[in-house]
């Protein structure tokens, strides 16, 4: 029997906020979501740098509630379908509803948030740390990305891959805006190869 390998992330959006939207996906033909579990929360987090492993060391293990990490699944879930309601209204120029804002905004209150000054190879920067009271504020680094996502980029560059199979958005910052894949590698070759088969039934037909 062949192995079966299951799907990973897909860090393709040119931004984090896309790739976290691209967490539901679809495979084989059939809806699959990436987020199943606490532990695969974490992961990506950490893949998409918005979780050091010192932080998980420190935090998750003090985290075994059960209830309380499924919990954290279900508001994950919340945020990502709602961050893709406000991205399809700034695609397609509609306005903002405004129960979303107040999902993104809910994640936002009550941070503990300190800030430090540190030297740096070109001078001073600095280095800001949210303190993690519950596993839900795990979520927190996704929401404030969110906040330069939706106030800083034009929405009208998002894109849905053209493969109507495909479900993947992401920031067109190509020369011209010219992207129309999720991947040259997959949905690209994939629809050039139906466009060459449809293109040589058409002459087989004349």
């Amino acid at each position: 029997m062949p192995k079966i390998i299951a799907p990973s992330f897909n860090f393709i959006g040119n931004h984090p906020i896309l790739d976290f939207i691209n967490t539901k996906i679809v495979h084989n033909g059939k809806p699959y979501d990436l987020l199943e579990s606490f532990a695969d929360i974490l992961d990506w987090l950490n893949q998409a740098n918005m979780l050091g492993q010192e932080e998980v060391d420190h935090n998750v293990p003090g985290w075994s509630d059960m209830d309380e990490r499924l919990h954290v699944v279900h508001e994950a879930r919340i945020l990502r379908s709602s961050l893709l309601t406000l991205v399809q209204n700034g695609l397609n120029q509609e306005e903002a509803h405004g129960e979303c804002i107040e999902i993104v905004n809910s994640f936002l209150k009550d941070r503990i948030i300190t800030k430090k000054i540190i030297k740096t190879d070109k001078g001073f920067g600095t280095l800001q740390h949210i303190t993690m009271q519950r596993p839900l504020d795990i979520i927190a680094p996704i929401a404030e990305t969110a906040v330069d996502f939706l106030c800083h980029y034009n929405l009208s560059l998002v894109k849905k891959c053209e493969n109507p199979e495909c479900v993947l958005y992401f920031y067109d910052n190509s020369k011209n805006s010219t992207r129309r894949w999720c991947s040259q590698k997959t949905c690209g070759n994939r629809m050039k190869v139906t466009a060459y088969l449809e293109r040589q039934r058409n002459k087989g037909s004349l």
